[in-house]
């Protein structure tokens, strides 16, 4: 017997800094419009651009440490969305160019979006926290 497929969610909205939008349309700019980088693409298409100082509070972005689920695992993972060059998984910084990392992008708190893996199938990828810096301190740097 078959077990019946659930339905992908319709994808929550997502917010993305002015900043943040800048550096991303530079980075994915010149690369051909698949697999994650296609995916991210797609996601800054159909964000909300707001200026820097007006992310709201729990809000995924670069440089800011999420915690979050993976599908059905209750394991709670610490990771830190950054741009390619400063991705070092041994520290838990890992790329928005990543599958894992473009999803979670623009998220907030508590919402839950079903992402492709790279293999094509779907994960659930669930913000449980955001650690939000102070915006000031970290625009200053």
């Amino acid at each position: 017997m078959s077990r019946p497929r659930t339905k992908a969610q319709p994808p929550p909205a997502i917010t993305i800094t002015e900043r943040d939008f800048d550096a991303l349309e530079r980075l994915v700019g010149d690369l051909p419009g698949t697999g994650a980088a296609g995916l991210l693409q797609q996601e800054m298409d159909r964000a909300e651009v707001v200026a820097d100082t007006d992310l709201p509070k729990g809000t995924v972005g670069l440089n800011r440490w999420v915690h979050f689920t993976d599908g059905g695992a209750q394991d709670v993972r610490r990771v830190c969305l950054v741009l390619p060059k400063d991705a070092d998984i041994d520290t838990g910084k890992i790329s928005v160019l990543s599958f894992v990392g473009a999803g979670l992008l623009g998220l907030r708190e508590g919402e839950t979006i079903d992402w492709p893996n790279p293999s094509g199938e779907t994960r659930r990828l669930t913000v449980v926290m955001v650690e939000d810096l102070d915006l000031v301190e970290t625009l200053q740097h």
